[in-house]
């Protein structure tokens, strides 16, 4: 296994507080970046409730909302802070100048 590290974005085309879907790599998968509070956040892209997209989904207090049923979710942790047992994952950023880097574990075949 290893760390990956992904271009994902810029921040400059991030609105605060709105969720954006961004790819990771080729190989479809994707997760959302979130200007919160100044600082660039990368989570899982699904509501684990119902596999719904959270692209739009607002932040507010550290957390990001689903729109579907309003789960709400750690930034900070996944955690949901709504229902018992839901999470989605967190991800390492780093910001070079605009470009939003996302880091993830990938597995070697």
């Amino acid at each position: 296994m290893r760390r990956v590290r992904f271009e994902a974005g810029k921040v400059s085309e991030l609105k605060p507080d709105v969720g954006k879907i961004a790819r990771l790599g080729e190989d479809g998968g994707e997760c959302l970046l979130v200007l919160h509070q100044g600082k660039v956040h990368a989570v899982g892209s699904l509501c684990p409730h119902q596999n719904a997209p959270l692209h739009g989904a607002p932040a507010y207090n550290g957390e990001v909302t689903c729109m579907r049923h309003y789960y709400c979710f750690s930034l900070k942790s996944g955690d949901c802070l709504t229902a018992r047992g839901y999470g989605i994952p967190v991800y390492e950023v780093t910001v070079e100048d605009d470009t939003i880097f996302v880091s993830d574990w990938e597995y070697d075949e």
